[in-house]
């Protein structure tokens, strides 16, 4: 029987090689579209609440400012977002869709869903939530300090 340690380590591993092939599954899916997993993360980000700075997306996906300002600018050069006059700030623009951007991202909602569907064939709801929640947990705890004992 394996420890706590050797348990979780187990666990970390599997994590990364999962995040790792989901993504670049996912990035093969809507490549032809002119996405990422990345794009697609903000493209999410946007269908889900509007025109947004970069500053607030980033916030809102845990990421740094520069790594969503590097997508954004990203999207502009494909035509799928453009920069918007920001009413509330005049030097935070808002970053928003294009009718090309809506396109394409409705797209790709409609192939991720199949893929999804094929992916979790076989799996159980319960299952997936569990695994969901101890994913969320996990990557709460790792976001944490890390504080390392004393010899």
């Amino acid at each position: 029987m394996i420890n706590e340690i050797e348990a979780l380590d187990r666990l970390q591993r599997a994590c990364v090689k999962a995040a790792g092939a989901l993504s670049d599954a996912g990035d093969d899916l809507v490549a032809d579209l002119g996405l990422s997993t990345a794009r697609m993360q903000l493209l999410d980000d946007l269908a889900a609440t509007g025109p947004r700075t970069v500053s607030q997306v980033a916030r809102a996906l845990g990421l740094s400012r520069q790594a969503v300002q590097r997508v954004a600018d990203d999207l502009v050069r494909r035509d799928l977002a453009a920069y918007r006059p920001n009413p509330d700030h005049a030097r935070a623009q808002l970053i928003d869709m294009t009718a090309g951007g809506r396109a394409a991202h409705a797209e790709a909602v409609r192939r991720k869903a199949l893929w999804l569907t094929s992916v979790g064939a076989g799996l159980t709801p319960a299952w997936i939530e569990m695994a969901s929640e101890l994913m969320t947990l996990l990557a709460r705890r790792a976001g944490q300090t890390v504080q390392v004992p004393d010899r």
